[in-house]
């Protein structure tokens, strides 16, 4: 147990390490104040111990709840019952999922509790139908298809402000927390099946539970119908005080205990009608809830004292200096270390690896998703500048990504979108967000229609680039079929002679 711990500490340290050579380089050309720079270096070091706790926390409670429940699920073969749990963890796990909710605190019109639970059952009713997928079947493809024609469908009757809100909460459910959740859920769904296309369906449920968002928040603009605004002045905060902290502290706790009580709840439930875990194991349960609470309220207010001002400062410091054309660069090189080192990627990818028995290089993985992330936060800061519309960035690259599905093999399909819905995740939330927001504020842009949709284009572009990757992969592998009948053909030729 000390040894995963270790591990889960030293994984943090490689995510924010690059982040913070970053910033110390940036300091020597951009006067960055000497309190700001020693908050965020605090928040380095709580985010780091955070992140390490949750995970940790997560891996001996989290993944033994899912494990569990999907186990259950499939012998019950009781498909109400099946579609119905799927739906209320699917709205849990999306509640407890803290890349939700410090997008949900950018957004200053619409409370955030109200957003995180529209949002949150988005995920489960597509988790739900993740489930009739997995269990009968059914093409991926063409319900992503159709999902998306929906949603480019309401696009224009959705107020303008939200729908970059509205895509951006498609890359921030599907963080730390859910996918391997929702990994593990899937995989049990599948167990029963036999067919040659049960491997195929253990992926996808991540890019489904990413789509659900999106249209869930959509809805609701469509429903609230007013004009959807975010306060800068209630963002930034320019008083570097420690007492912040413990402010914070207290903020983040309430929150962190809002977002696990669901689980807490579902647990709770399960126990009492089943009564499958054991005290030994009940009590490794709760040890693991209790760190995953602690982990979570240090990642918040990590968060949201230090990094998020910092991203803050460095977007609006760069874009009123003289260095103002080094900050789409400076954010791609940001974008590509956050995307190599994102907890939620690695996951992700260490069971892509797994159940594709190593088919699906780790390294390819690594670096087609790093390249579409540097790509994407790119794109995201020259949107800036140039004040072109979201959605003209956003639809070609979905319909890029449709198109695309035509040509790649099922299986990478379900793998590049499951890798996109990943990718938005923790550090694109609280750093490259808060940059965007910064130089949007220096630009004296529209926060909601020029800053918003960094996180949407943290997922669509991967997911081009790894479907990219997988009809490369698809014609190196026709080739090495055609060396091999090649070869087999001049051993029978010798042979006959």
């Amino acid at each position: 147990m000390l040894n995963n711990l270790k591990d889960k500490f030293n994984e943090s340290i490689f995510t924010i390490i690059p982040i913070v050579m970053i910033v110390m380089l940036l300091s020597f050309f951009v006067h960055i104040p000497q309190e700001l720079l020693i908050s965020f270096i605090i928040s380095a070091i709580l985010l780091v111990l955070g992140t390490s706790l949750f995970t940790f926390g997560a891996d001996i409670s989290m993944l033994s709840i899912g494990e569990k429940i999907g186990d259950k699920l499939v012998r019950s073969k009781r498909l109400l019952i099946i579609l119905f749990v799927c739906l209320v963890i699917g709205t849990a796990i999306t509640i407890a999922e803290p890349d939700l909710r410090v997008l949900a605190d950018q957004l200053t019109s619409i409370p955030s509790n109200t957003l995180i639970i529209i949002i949150s059952v988005g995920v489960g009713a597509f988790m739900l139908l993740s489930a009739l997928r997995s269990i009968f079947g059914l093409s991926l493809n063409m319900i992503l298809s159709l999902s998306f024609i929906l949603i480019f469908l309401l696009v224009p009757l959705v107020p303008e402000g939200l729908i970059p809100i509205a895509f951006d909460a498609g890359g921030a459910t599907t963080g730390t927390i859910s996918i391997p959740f929702i990994m593990t859920l899937g995989v049990g769904l599948v167990s029963s099946r036999t067919d040659k296309k049960a491997k195929e369906s253990s992926f996808g449920l991540v890019a489904l539970c990413s789509t659900g968002p999106i249209l869930a928040v959509m809805l609701l603009g469509i429903i609230y119908n007013s004009t959807v605004s975010t306060d800068a002045s209630l963002l930034i905060n320019n008083d570097f005080s420690y007492n912040n902290y413990l402010t914070q502290l207290v903020i983040s706790f309430k929150d962190v205990m809002f977002s696990i009580s669901p689980i807490i709840i579902v647990f709770i439930i399960y126990q009492l009608i089943t009564k499958d875990v054991g005290k030994v194991e009940m009590r490794k349960i709760i040890f693991g809830i209790i760190i995953i609470i602690i982990g979570l309220t240090l990642f918040l207010v990590a968060a949201n004292v230090g990094f998020m001002d910092m991203g803050y400062f460095i977007g609006e410091e760069m874009f009123n200096s003289k260095y103002r054309d080094w900050l789409t660069p400076v954010t791609m090189i940001m974008a590509f270390f956050i995307a190599v080192a994102e907890p939620a990627v690695q996951i992700l990818i260490d069971q892509v690896e797994e159940l594709t028995e190593g088919n699906i290089s780790r390294r390819a993985m690594n670096l087609s998703l790093s390249l579409g992330v540097s790509l994407a936060a790119g794109l995201s800061i020259h949107r800036l500048f140039t004040g072109v519309s979201f959605i003209y960035y956003a639809i070609p690259a979905y319909v890029i990504c449709l198109v695309l599905m035509l040509f790649v093999p099922k299986t990478f399909t379900a793998v590049a979108f499951d890798a996109g819905g990943a990718a938005g995740g923790t550090l694109t939330t609280t750093f490259l967000l808060p940059i965007a927001i910064g130089a949007c504020i220096a630009n004296k842009g529209d926060i909601l229609t020029d800053a918003f949709g960094i996180s949407a284009l943290a997922s669509v572009v991967p997911i081009i680039t790894v479907q990219i990757i997988g009809i490369i992969y698809q014609l190196k592998n026709r080739n090495n079929i055609a060396i091999e009948d090649l070869d087999e053909s001049i051993v029978d030729y010798c042979w006959e002679g």
